[in-house]
């Protein structure tokens, strides 16, 4: 199973915990992923050793691989 950590500083940060809450996702919370511009612009994720971002929640779930 995948590892996802969301940063706290992240766009939609409300948003993206609840998403991953309500599809049971699990998810660690994080002070920082030293990814500030990115983290702060965009909605973004860590996935394992990758960060995935996308514009909106909804867009950045199709992008998440939850094999």
């Amino acid at each position: 199973m995948s590892k996802f950590v969301v940063c706290k500083n992240t766009k939609k940060h409300a948003e993206v915990i609840q998403a991953l809450t309500d599809r049971k996702i699990d998810f660690e919370i994080v002070d920082c992923t030293k990814k500030c511009f990115k983290c702060r612009t965009s909605v973004m994720i860590k996935q394992d050793d990758s960060y995935i971002s996308a514009s909106t929640v909804e867009k950045l779930l199709t992008k998440l691989s939850l094999d």
